[in-house]
């Protein structure tokens, strides 16, 4: 490659392009370190228009950050986790008009006394809705393969949402999803809170314990927008537990 001279009014821009430096010219101890290291540092995620630099089959091209972003659909609202017994295991404020569904994921949620369900109750401004729940589920033992079904007659008190659940050192207690749609919102009528779900538990049949998995639906038809729940047994304390809630972007 032949040498140019430099003009005494210096180099014009774009007056150097690729035609004029061989690959590989400029080697590594001539770049400068601080082109990037140099510039101020981002103090915050970037925004959706923010522009970043990739290689698009050897071409050079920018993007708007927007394009990479990650946008998990999940928002955590609440967790709880002990291993202390207590009554009832209770989250307020955490169901608003922001979503229209949420997850709950149930782990160890274990009692201390043996052969009791598994309870719910909504809550609002601090105390839990005592009517107007009914709920209808089915449990499969994998033993016998025998189908067990449980529902309400009517309204009640509370939710149900399995039972016969034992306790115990070699018990895990329950693990289970739910879904959770309108709690934190009302129209001008009564809006239907509901809740559905399954999960896996241990249950007590013939002198042993068998895995049992069980799915459920349950509602409560009301006028109140609630902002939170309640989950308990309906003998003994809880064990131990650990539960997480999310919003749900849909």
């Amino acid at each position: 490659m032949s040498k140019t001279t430099i003009p005494t009014g210096g180099i014009t821009a774009d007056a150097i392009d690729a035609t004029l430096i061989a690959d590989d010219a400029i080697s590594e101890e001539h770049l400068d370190a601080t082109a990037i290291t140099g510039h101020t540092a981002l103090g915050a995620e970037p925004a959706d228009t923010d522009e970043l630099l990739v290689s698009d089959a050897g071409t050079l091209k920018r993007m708007d950050y927007s394009y990479i972003k990650s946008s998990s659909a999940f928002t955590s609202v609440g967790s709880s986790s002990g291993t202390t017994n207590v009554d009832n295991v209770y989250f307020d404020n955490v169901f608003t008009n922001t979503y229209t569904r949420y997850k709950i994921f149930m782990d160890y949620f274990l009692p201390t006394q043996a052969n009791v369900e598994l309870r719910y109750k909504f809550r609002n401004g601090g105390s839990a809705q005592g009517s107007g729940y009914t709920y209808t589920g089915n449990a499969r033992r994998h033993g016998n393969q025998d189908l067990y079904s449980v529902q309400s007659g009517g309204a009640t008190g509370y939710g149900v949402l399995t039972y016969n659940i034992q306790t115990g050192n070699g018990e895990h207690g329950v693990r289970a999803f739910f879904d959770v749609y309108r709690p934190g919102t009302v129209d001008s009528n009564a809006t239907m809170h509901y809740i559905v779900g399954m999960g896996t538990y241990r249950s007590y049949n013939d002198d042993s314990t068998q895995a049992v998995t069980f799915e459920v639906a349950s509602n409560n038809y009301n006028t109140t927008a609630f902002d939170g729940i309640m989950f308990y047994f309906s003998g003994g304390q809880v064990d131990s537990h650990k539960i997480r809630i999310y919003g749900v972007t849909t």
